[in-house]
Protein backbone atom coordinates (compact mmCIF):
# COMPACT_ATOMS: atom_id res chain seq x y z
CA UNK A 1 0.00 0.00 0.00
CA UNK A 2 1.16 3.35 -0.67
CA UNK A 3 2.41 5.95 1.79
CA UNK A 4 -1.03 7.70 1.68
CA UNK A 5 -3.16 4.42 3.45
CA UNK A 6 -2.44 4.62 7.41
CA UNK A 7 -3.73 3.65 10.41
CA UNK A 8 -6.71 5.87 11.78
CA UNK A 9 -4.86 6.54 14.93
CA UNK A 10 -1.46 7.67 13.02
CA UNK A 11 -3.74 9.67 10.36
CA UNK A 12 -5.63 11.60 13.97
CA UNK A 13 -1.54 12.32 14.91
CA UNK A 14 -0.56 13.03 12.02
CA UNK A 15 -3.73 16.00 11.46
CA UNK A 16 -3.27 16.97 14.52
CA UNK A 17 0.55 18.04 14.34
CA UNK A 18 -0.36 19.57 11.15
CA UNK A 19 -3.07 21.81 13.08
CA UNK A 20 -6.27 20.34 12.92
CA UNK A 21 -8.27 19.59 15.86
CA UNK A 22 -9.25 15.73 14.94
CA UNK A 23 -9.26 12.69 17.50
CA UNK A 24 -8.77 8.87 16.37
CA UNK A 25 -12.55 8.09 17.52
CA UNK A 26 -13.92 11.15 15.26
CA UNK A 27 -12.57 9.55 12.22
CA UNK A 28 -13.68 5.81 13.46
CA UNK A 29 -17.29 7.48 13.55
CA UNK A 30 -17.39 8.77 10.39
CA UNK A 31 -15.69 5.67 8.72
CA UNK A 32 -18.84 3.92 10.28
CA UNK A 33 -20.94 5.94 8.88
CA UNK A 34 -19.50 5.86 5.22
CA UNK A 35 -18.10 9.47 5.03
CA UNK A 36 -14.35 8.48 5.07
CA UNK A 37 -13.05 5.58 3.17
CA UNK A 38 -11.34 2.97 5.17
CA UNK A 39 -10.20 -0.42 4.25
CA UNK A 40 -8.93 -3.25 6.83
CA UNK A 41 -5.39 -4.08 7.10
CA UNK A 42 -4.28 -7.27 4.73
CA UNK A 43 -1.99 -8.11 7.37
CA UNK A 44 -3.56 -7.45 10.68
CA UNK A 45 -7.12 -7.64 10.24
CA UNK A 46 -7.55 -5.47 13.92
CA UNK A 47 -6.26 -2.44 11.60
CA UNK A 48 -8.69 -0.04 9.76
CA UNK A 49 -6.54 2.27 7.31
CA UNK A 50 -7.62 5.17 6.14
CA UNK A 51 -6.84 7.77 2.44
CA UNK A 52 -4.71 10.59 4.72
CA UNK A 53 -4.83 12.95 1.20
CA UNK A 54 -8.61 12.82 1.45
CA UNK A 55 -8.92 13.60 4.98
CA UNK A 56 -6.46 16.01 4.41
CA UNK A 57 -8.86 17.48 1.75
CA UNK A 58 -11.90 17.38 3.72
CA UNK A 59 -10.56 18.67 6.74
CA UNK A 60 -9.10 21.75 4.78
CA UNK A 61 -12.18 22.59 3.24
CA UNK A 62 -14.27 22.58 6.62
CA UNK A 63 -14.88 26.18 8.34
CA UNK A 64 -14.53 23.99 12.19
CA UNK A 65 -11.77 21.72 10.97
CA UNK A 66 -9.64 23.94 9.45
CA UNK A 67 -5.80 24.74 10.68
Amino acid sequence: MAEQWVPMSEAAYILRSEGFEISASKLSRMARAGEIRAEQDPVDKRIRLVDLIQLRQLFSSSKRYRK
